[in-house]
């Protein structure tokens, strides 16, 4: 009987190469998507800061301009994008210098995430029914969360004008999604 190789360790994965799986990220910079009744492009340049517990007090503290907003709400300016109960992104049109960790007194933590979340807007007549095809959640209904499945990932969806919707996406996300966007027709 012939002696069996016993594998161990890297050789049993030998020859397999797991980023082939990923969608490779285009040149963001130049990304765009124009079709006839909407378009995507990136965001850059916006702060994002995770905030963790008490979010009303961190938000009088950090941010008191930032609007609370859940799914498909419209937020103008600054806004405080609520993940759960406990958990928001504050979002600004700019990063800001906040001292990340606890802060006992007033019961809540922040954690710098302005490259964590890789963020989209959808623009356009068909921006919402994009965004429909994208999420079995009723958008009209909204949610105090923003926080929803959008082609299959997590993800954060609100707006900025009754046209626009923002989506902000784990960063190791952002090139499937962006490939999944360019197979939509409209």
């Amino acid at each position: 009987m012939p002696e069996m190789a016993v594998l161990q360790g890297w050789d049993l994965k030998r020859g397999y190469d797991a980023a082939t799986k990923w969608s490779p990220a285009p040149d963001w910079r130049h990304a765009s998507i124009e079709r006839t009744s909407w378009s995507a492009r990136p965001v850059f340049g916006l702060g994002q800061t995770l905030v963790s517990g008490n979010l009303e007090v961190a938000r009088s503290a950090l941010w008191p301009k930032a609007e609370p907003v859940g799914l498909w709400g419209i937020a103008k300016r600054d806004a405080l994008v609520r993940i759960a109960r406990d958990r928001a992104l504050l979002v600004g049109d700019r990063p800001v210098a906040i001292q990340p960790g606890w802060n006992a007194e007033g019961g809540w933590a922040v954690s710098l995430a302005d490259d964590a979340w890789f963020v989209f807007e959808l623009s356009g007549d068909s921006a919402r029914a994009v965004c429909a095809q994208a999420t079995s959640a009723d958008l009209e209904k909204g949610s105090p969360s923003a926080a929803v499945l959008f082609a299959g990932v997590t993800a954060l969806l609100y707006r900025t004008d009754e046209l626009t919707a923002r989506l902000h996406v784990e960063r190791g996300f952002a090139p499937y999604l962006w490939r999944w966007l360019e197979t939509l027709e409209g």
